[in-house]
């Protein structure tokens, strides 16, 4: 348990820190936005690029990640309905709800925390995950909120920009490298994007936690208390019973790392889609913050457990 509170410690010390800066003024939202837009179009697609050349893509489990990305489609459906029917927010507001409660924090949390504890198998399927939500589920958001947000929809401009998205060429570019046996291997390319995927992690959440120094008063309200509970109790449950009823838990190691990402909080990217669609990030930065703290002492437990019994 000290072993996983102390691989814990750097995550909510640098958000503290984010909000350190935040409040005394030396960084302000307009920074924020900026490192953002790096982690967005610089830091994240390193780590994909890194993450897809250098692992061993027939050992991924594609039924886990179908698994995962049922329990993705139930939990974010159900938040769309409740925040937009009982909530009364718009629908563009809500598509963003439930992408924030489909998300994980996997990037800039979950990732590193199972590098730092678990072995390659796992954070190959943390990332297989990244990779999946990349491609997959916020092209399906980003259309829903193109479609509730204009009147008409140019699917065909729509595809364009999709393949201009950051995440989508870093996919595209990693996967052709790797099929194509190019060896970057102590090359400076490899050196460069490793250096750039190291800063994704404390650029974040230092970046969200100058966010969090803006909106902090009243954080625990009924929206935010109901998404934590979709997030951190719903989500987790629902995943262990599709992927038993489909999966019947084969593969239980490469499971743990489906599962750890279900830990995780609200997915930090939606702050991204609130300032491209103009909606007020202020109550969904509160939930990402709740389930952030509330995440940390469930993963706190979680790896403890894991570790005392591998």
């Amino acid at each position: 348990m000290i072993s996983s509170l102390s691989g814990l410690a750097p995550f909510p010390l640098l958000i503290l820190l984010g909000i350190f800066f935040g409040a005394l003024k030396i960084f302000d939202l307009q920074n924020a936005r900026t490192f953002n837009l790096f982690i967005f179009y610089v830091a994240i697609p390193c780590v994909i690029f890194e993450t897809v050349t250098k692992s061993n893509l027939e050992s991924i489990k594609f039924g886990l990640l179908a698994s995962y990305f049922v329990m993705q489609t139930i939990t974010g459906l159900l938040a769309f309905f409740i925040t937009h029917i009982f909530f009364l927010r718009t629908k563009a507001e809500a598509i963003i709800w439930g992408l924030s409660v489909a998300l994980s924090n996997h990037v800039l949390i979950i990732l590193p925390l199972s590098q730092i504890f678990f072995s390659d198998s796992i954070s190959l399927h943390v990332s297989s995950i990244i990779v999946m939500d990349s491609v997959i589920l916020i092209s399906i958001v980003t259309l829903g909120l193109e479609y509730v947000s204009k009147i008409k929809v140019d699917l065909r401009k729509y595809s364009q920009d999709l393949l201009k998205n950051p995440l989508v060429i870093a996919v595209l570019m990693s996967v052709f490298v790797k099929t194509s046996g190019i060896n970057l291997n102590d090359s400076v390319a490899e050196t460069v994007t490793s250096k750039l995927a190291q800063t994704t992690m404390p650029i974040g959440l230092i970046s969200m936690g100058i966010i969090l120094s803006h909106y902090l008063n009243r954080v625990l309200t009924s929206l935010t208390v109901t998404i934590s509970f979709l997030k951190l109790v719903f989500a987790p449950l629902a995943l262990l019973i599709i992927t038993g009823f489909f999966y019947q838990f084969n593969y239980p190691n490469y499971f743990l790392g489906t599962f750890l990402v279900s830990l995780g909080p609200c997915g930090a990217f939606s702050l991204a889609l609130c300032a491209a669609y103009n909606v007020n990030p202020s109550e969904i930065v509160k939930a990402i913050f709740v389930t952030t703290v509330i995440s940390f002492f469930i993963l706190t437990l979680f790896i403890g457990i894991v570790l005392n019994n591998l």
